[in-house]
C-alpha cells in the first residue's frame, strides 16, 4: 500500500481554484495556508510562507518536527480539523476527493487544485501561479529564473557523445515501474542528454525481462524505503548488463526527485548529471 501511495504522490501536483469570499479580509502577510501536496508545501515554504502553514499532511517535511500541523493525507482529510483552523486558501492535488473539497469551498474557503505536471515547465509554470496566489510572484519568478540558470549551466557541462546513453528510472517493485514519457521525471533523462528505454510505454509497468533485453547503459533507482537498496543488489546481479559492466547504478532520493518542486528537481539533475558523466 505505501508503495502505491509513493508512485501515486510521484505523479501528484493547470490549476483551478474555486474562491467563495469570506467575511473578513486577509493581509498578504497574514495567510493562514493549508497544503494537502508534499511539494507544493515545499514550495510554500521556499516562497517565504513556513509561518503561513497551519495545516500540512503526514507526508510532508513540514510535520515532522510539528505533527499538530497534520490534518490528514493528500488522500484521507480530517475535515473537523481544517474548519477549526479557519484557513483562506487550501492547496489540493490530484488525490484529494472533490467531496472534501466542496465541503471546504462550502465555508467560504478558496481551494486551489493542482493538476500532475507532465514536464519541468509546468512546475515553473504552478509555482509562479502559486506566487500569484500568496502574493509573491516577484519571489516565485525569481526563483524560476534562478533554477532555469543551474539547468542551463549543467546541461553545457555534459560531454558531448557520439551516441546517446540508454537510460532506465525505476520508481517502482513489485511490479516495477518505469518513467515514462510525457512526465516531468522524463525531463531528467532527456535533460541529461540520455534515451529513455521506457519511452514507448503508457503505464510505467514493465518486466524485468524487457528491462535486461534493453540493457541500460545507465540505471537510477529510487529510493521506495528498503526496496531502493534491495532492487540495486538484484540489478548488479546480472553481470552482462552495461549498467553493471560500466558501475552504472545509482539510487536517488525519492522526496527529491519522484515529488519535485522547481528547486528540489535542479538538484536531482544535478546528481543524475554528475554521476551519469563523472562529473563529481
Amino acid at each position: 500500500m505505501k508503495r502505491i501511495i509513493l508512485i501515486s504522490l510521484i505523479l501528484i501536483t493547470a490549476v483551478s481554484c474555486g474562491y467563495y469570499p469570506k467575511k473578513h479580509s486577509v493581509s498578504k502577510d497574514k495567510l493562514r495556508i493549508i497544503s494537502l501536496v508534499p511539494s507544493l508545501t515545499r514550495e510554500l515554504q521556499d516562497l517565504g510562507l513556513t509561518k503561513s502553514i497551519v495545516g500540512a499532511t503526514s507526508y510532508c517535511e513540514i510535520t515532522k518536527s510539528n505533527d499538530e500541523l497534520v490534518v490528514g493525507s493528500a488522500v484521507k482529510v480530517n475535515m473537523e480539523k481544517v474548519l477549526l483552523l479557519k484557513p483562506d486558501i487550501v492547496f489540493a492535488g490530484g488525490l484529494t476527493g472533490e467531496n472534501y473539497l466542496k465541503t471546504i469551498r462550502s465555508e467560504g474557503i478558496k481551494v486551489c487544485r493542482f493538476n500532475n505536471p507532465s514536464s519541468y515547465d509546468e512546475i515553473c509554470d504552478d509555482f509562479i501561479e502559486i506566487g500569484k496566489i500568496t502574493n509573491r510572484e516577484v519571489t516565485a519568478r525569481k526563483i524560476v529564473n534562478s533554477a532555469l540558470h543551474r539547468i542551463d549551466s549543467l546541461r553545457k557541462s555534459i560531454p558531448v557523445k557520439k551516441f546517446k546513453l540508454k537510460f532506465f528510472f525505476q520508481i517502482g517493485a513489485n511490479p516495477i515501474y518505469a518513467v515514462v514519457s510525457n512526465t516531468f521525471m522524463d525531463d531528467y533523462i532527456t535533460y541529461s542528454g540520455c534515451e529513455n528505454i521506457a519511452r514507448d510505454l503508457k503505464t510505467g509497468s514493465i518486466s524485468r525481462e524487457t528491462i535486461l533485453a534493453r540493457n541500460p547503459d545507465v540505471i537510477f533507482i529510487s529510493t521506495m524505503g528498503i526496496l531502493g537498496d534491495r532492487e540495486k543488489k538484484i540489478w548488479e546481479s546480472f553481470n552482462d548488463l552495461s549498467a553493471i559492466k560500466n558501475n552504472k547504478t545509482f539510487i536517488i532520493d525519492s522526496d527529491m526527485a519522484c515529488s519535485a518542486t522547481v528547486i528540489t528537481f535542479v538538484d536531482a539533475l544535478e546528481q543524475i548529471i554528475n554521476e551519469v558523466y563523472n562529473l563529481k
